[in-house]
């Protein structure tokens, strides 16, 4: 069990240096070789899954205990982030991409895989703030070295380096907090320790941890690098960031904030609604009247991202399950809707919405799936985003917030009008002169990623009891319990 949690972890760093070290010169090679460690790692999470807990633990010279641990939550999370790994590197086969392709290209998506990996399995808050930074840099290469903006990539790189090492700065405030009062990051013995202090402490301590997760969720006003990063990046890396990154803020949430006593979390628990209400209307309204439809996806996962966050700011049973649930719906959904964009950008030329219209016509696989994403997007069943939407907004009016709830209800409007605005006018919008001509065969590796995408969303939305199952195994294993 111990060398399987180990295999785990260091299977994707693996991947990167035989790349680096076999594969400088070929990148198809190195292509096809880093899609097959990701899938390795997803294949090796679903046979792990039936062998929870697994724990790897082992001591280094300097003091600290590295202890790896995959339990029903971690592995959620690593289901969703080595999936959305494959999807990524197998749409970037065959789309056109300049800069062109490297093995550094695919060698850099692997150590994201691999720090993401070890953020999921870390149960000691050093080890896990050491793979938080692992996971933050490849990631600031990849958006500056491969971003469709040569003259912007520079100042989009600075600030995503920036602002995510702010999060994670403050992060690492807490945790340095915590470990001086305690005298160890192991998450265990934190657990009997951290009750012991008072509620002011345990307040801000929460607060500061939260802050790296509450930037990675581009919660408004801390959301500005997102879009620029979303958009700028070239569309596998766009991928990455959306399925990979974005995700594992998620996790680092669900994870953390029921580490914090409910004494230190209650107070933050109406700042958070309203943070998360705050950050659904203002992404929803720039998603609504923008007009390049990269950054319309990227305002509407700011959006999304403020239902995620509420569901976590009720502190209930059901908001978190909701969240958790998001895993799988955000990633399947956005991974969705930016691959079949990217198709019709590809075909198009342009990604101003005002420039296309009727491409369903000529790639009808794309508008299907685009428009399949949109309604799991808004919430309608039997699409998957309406579970996770049903548990969350439960859960607010289970709080007693009920205006702020009312509120949140509310913004699923703009959410509804831009995913409308977005699917007509690219897909069933008057024709364009680029729309008009015969039935365009894309790519088998970008139409097998969106199919993937579209059977997760159909199969799971229509029949989402495996996914309640995680969710429900997730919930209990930190504390809660979500019946039904």
């Amino acid at each position: 069990m111990v060398t399987a949690v180990l295999i785990l972890q260091f299977l994707a760093l693996l991947g990167a240096l035989v790349i680096w070290i076999f594969l400088r010169r070929k990148a198809q090679a190195a292509g096809v070789l880093a899609l097959l460690f990701a899938l390795a790692q997803l294949v090796f999470t679903v046979v792990m899954l039936y062998l929870l807990p697994s724990v790897a633990t082992f001591s280094l010279n300097i003091g600290l205990n590295i202890t790896f641990q995959l339990d029903s939550l971690a592995g959620i999370a690593l289901l969703v982030i080595s999936g959305a790994t494959v999807i990524a590197v197998l749409y970037s086969f065959r789309a056109k991409q300049t800069p062109a392709r490297t093995p550094s290209f695919y060698a850099l998506m692997l150590l994201v895989l691999f720090g993401t990996t070890g953020v999921a399995l870390a149960r000691d808050l050093i080890q896990f703030y050491i793979f938080w930074e692992a996971m933050l840099i490849p990631a600031w290469f990849l958006v500056l070295n491969w971003n469709e903006q040569p003259e912007k990539a520079r100042y989009t790189g600075l600030k995503f380096f920036i602002i995510t090492h702010v999060g994670a700065v403050l992060m690492l405030a807490s945790i340095l907090w915590i470990v001086a009062l305690a005298g160890t990051g192991n998450m265990d013995a934190l657990a009997g320790f951290l009750p012991t202090l008072p509620a002011s402490t345990l307040t801000a301590m929460a607060a500061l941890f939260l802050m790296g997760f509450i930037v990675k969720l581009a919660i408004f006003p801390f959301h500005t690098w997102l879009p620029d990063a979303y958009t700028s990046a070239v569309m596998p890396v766009t991928l990455m960031l959306v399925g990979v990154m974005t995700n594992i803020g998620i996790y680092g949430v669900a994870r953390f904030l029921p580490f914090f006593p409910s004494t230190g979390t209650a107070p933050l628990s109406l700042p958070l609604l309203i943070a998360a209400v705050v950050t659904m209307f203002y992404g929803g309204a720039m998603a609504l009247v923008e007009k390049n439809i990269k950054r319309v996806v990227a305002y509407s996962s700011i959006s999304q991202m403020g239902y995620v966050l509420f569901g976590f700011a009720t502190l209930l049973p059901l908001g978190f399950g909701g969240s958790i649930f998001n895993l799988f719906n955000q990633a399947a959904t956005k991974l969705a809707l930016f691959i079949a964009l990217g198709m019709v950008a590809e075909q198009a030329g342009t990604y101003q919405i005002d420039a296309l219209g009727g491409w369903a016509k000529r790639l009808p696989l794309a508008g299907v799936v685009a428009t399949a994403a949109m309604l799991s997007l808004v919430g309608a069943p039997p699409a998957l985003g309406f579970w996770p939407e049903f548990l969350t907004f439960s859960a607010g009016f289970q709080t007693g917030q009920i205006a702020i709830t009312i509120l949140a209800l509310v913004a699923t409007v703009l959410s509804a009008a831009y995913a409308l605005r977005l699917i007509r006018f690219t897909f069933f919008g008057p024709l364009t002169a680029k729309a008009e001509g015969p039935l365009l065969r894309p790519a088998w590796t970008g139409a097998l990623a969106l199919l993937i995408c579209f059977l997760v969303l159909l199969v799971f939305g229509v029949y989402p009891a495996p996914v309640f199952e995680l969710v429900r195994q997730a919930l209990s294993f930190i504390g809660f319990g979500l019946g039904g």
